[in-house]
């Protein structure tokens, strides 16, 4: 009795699932999309009357490997399908569909296997959706970003390039397929590493990117861009989209390099002349000075003590001297300070700290390493003009009366600091970051194209509680 009952019961169980199956036909033949069911070889077995309505075929033409008919034979679908079916993954695939009118028109088809409890194919489940308008929006939007005058792209989420416009095509002499397989080959080596450094960290935390970096032409040269990246972003603020062109600024960094080129030879050029007069003043007028007060002294011992007023004249006459030549010996170091060649910046420092707290009442705190040693002397002179045009500034602009002066060598740098207790930069004029633009102060512009002129970077930061200098200077160990 049991194998009747076990033949009724299956018989049961069989006729359940087929009412159950046909349910299912007849909501996915109103839902309003086009979807389809295949078995494990990729054959049809179920396709959806939106379908069928859509490509005018019934359900005996497209079943087994009918459904095929309708895609255009140029979009490689078979192909595809049959490598994905053999990998057992989803399929994702943009191709033309032929309605029955028979124009063709744009769907994306995505396919998602069914497994049983050994991870088998049992089914596949997928959809066609119409982008064909979506599509023709694409093509349109391309064929403006080919016609503006500047190298654009997009790039995945993901981070994979899937567009590039033409004037970028033509510049590189690569196709998108070879770009996507290997897309940092266009980049110049000594910038790849600071760039995708960047670009990741940004793509990352999803903020727009900027650089400036050396691209390869198609015949090898390689010029400057300025690259932006922004991100486009959906109503969750998830990135969808990165838009990205490339301005080609190589004319424009000529020209910086030859402005910086001109500058340094100024700069050499006023060093030049500064350290002439400061040595004429020192060697020749000093030296005429120090000659007209020994003069005036051998005068004044020879008038008899009663002409009084002819001594009092001649020992004014030789305080006057005796002025003018602390004065010069005093314009002379700051027009150029010989203790710079002769000792070293750390003398050449201290000796100028100590005099200015002598004439302006600024006291000055001075912490040099132990190890700064000798430098190359371009190096030192412009960390000294640094250091005095930062002293000048706080004297004339800062109200401060205490001026702490930090130098530090590390490893392959050297940072000078100068910072003091003053009101600091106006607010109006400050960045939002804090910092000073480059343009204000006396001396400012100087001393950023000399240290820039060394490959360093100048830092001032300002804020009501004074005002911060910070060098950094690349030197050999």
């Amino acid at each position: 009795m049991s194998q009747p009952g076990a033949k009724k019961h299956g018989g049961a169980a069989d006729e359940a699932s087929d009412v159950i199956e046909e349910r299912l036909r007849l909501i996915i033949d109103t839902i309003p999309a086009i979807v389809w069911r295949k078995s494990p070889d990729g054959s049809a077995d179920f396709l959806n009357r939106k379908f069928r309505e859509y490509t005018g075929l019934s359900l005996e033409e497209g079943l087994g490997w009918g459904w095929m008919k309708p895609f255009h034979p140029d979009d490689r679908l078979v192909e595809e399908w049959r490598a994905d079916l053999a990998a057992g993954k989803p399929f994702e695939k943009e191709a033309r569909l032929r309605r029955a009118d028979g124009q063709y028109r744009w769907f994306l088809l995505r396919a998602e296997p069914l497994r049983d409890g050994q991870g088998n194919v049992v089914k596949w489940y997928g959809t066609s959706t119409d982008i064909d308008d979506l599509k023709r929006a694409e093509d349109r939007a391309r064929l403006i970003i080919n016609t503006i005058p500047l190298m654009a792209w997009t790039v995945r989420p993901d981070g994979v390039v899937d567009f590039l416009n033409q004037r970028w095509l033509d510049y590189a002499g690569r196709s998108l397929a070879e770009h996507i397989e290997d897309p940092t080959r266009v980049i110049h080596p000594d910038d790849l590493p600071r760039v995708m450094k960047r670009w990741l960290a940004n793509m990352a935390a999803g903020e727009p990117f900027e650089d400036e970096m050396r691209l390869c032409r198609a015949d090898g040269e390689y010029r400057w861009f300025l690259v932006r990246i922004d991100p486009l972003r959906d109503e969750q603020g998830n990135t969808v989209k990165w838009y990205g062109v490339s301005l080609d600024i190589e004319d424009r960094k000529r020209a910086q390099e030859e402005l910086r080129r001109l500058s340094g030879q100024l700069l050499g050029l006023q060093d030049e002349e500064r350290r002439r007069i400061a040595r004429d003043l020192h060697d020749s007028t000093g030296q005429d000075l120090v000659a007209l007060a020994t003069t005036l002294s051998q005068l004044h011992a020879s008038l008899p003590s009663s002409s009084r007023k002819l001594r009092k004249l001649t020992s004014q006459c030789q305080a006057l001297a005796d002025q003018s030549i602390r004065e010069v010996r005093t314009l002379s170091y700051l027009l150029y300070p010989a203790m710079l060649d002769e000792s070293g910046l750390e003398d050449a420092i201290h000796h100028y700290a100590e005099g200015f707290t002598k004439r302006t009442g600024i006291e000055v705190e001075l912490e040099i390493s132990p190890r700064l040693g000798r430098l190359k002397p371009h190096v030192e002179l412009a960390l000294f003009r640094v250091f005095q045009e930062s002293l000048t500034n706080i004297q004339r602009h800062s109200g401060s009366l205490q001026a702490k002066i930090r130098v530090q060598r590390d490893s392959g740098k050297v940072t000078l600091e100068i910072g003091d207790k003053g009101s600091g930069i106006s607010g109006t004029v400050r960045r939002a970051s804090g910092k000073v633009p480059f343009g204000l102060g006396v001396g400012i512009p100087s001393m950023h194209e000399r240290v820039t002129l060394l490959g360093g970077q100048l830092d001032i930061e300002s804020s009501s509680s004074g005002t911060t200098v910070r060098v950094t200077i690349p030197v050999d160990d």
